[in-house]
């Protein structure tokens, strides 16, 4: 009997850990892990990198943590367009220069916010654990050319 107790109370603990690690983690703004009864939502940003002064930027790598590792490349006229899964409403988005003078010269990396609210909705949510889908244009972007 003092054994199943343990056993439970040790379950307790370990759950109350873990939803007090996640609320930590929102609370400083970064990414909790996502669990199983996560609410999820499909999300997609596109904008345009140029440099200082209003050159499109191809080549610029644009990756999300929030899209677990998801990356692309920026085209000719330096537009993108990222889409993916998520559970929270914003996400971080990097730019990075990974090919170096290649694209017209080197730039400085540049990391953006975005927060997705009920004016970025696309499509309803089906009432459970699915939120619907978001979508953000004109998230466009400046990068220092570096010195």
């Amino acid at each position: 009997m003092k054994k199943r107790i343990k056993k439970r109370l040790s379950f307790l603990l370990l759950a109350l850990l873990g939803f007090s690690t996640a609320c930590e983690k929102l609370k400083n703004e970064e990414n909790p892990y996502a669990m199983y009864g996560t609410l999820r939502a499909d999300f997609r940003a596109r904008g345009k990198v140029t440099g200082n002064e209003g050159r499109p930027i191809r080549g610029i790598q644009v990756r999300s943590e929030a899209y677990q590792g998801r990356e692309i490349l920026t085209s000719e006229d330096g537009s993108y367009d990222i889409s993916g899964s998520m559970f929270l409403n914003r996400m971080r988005l990097t730019f990075t220069d990974i090919d170096g003078p290649d694209n017209g010269g080197e730039f400085t990396e540049r990391a953006v916010d975005v927060k997705f609210t009920q004016d970025d909705r696309t499509g309803k949510g089906d009432g459970s654990w699915y939120n619907g889908s978001f979508a953000r244009e004109g998230i466009d972007v400046t990068l220092e050319e570096k010195k």
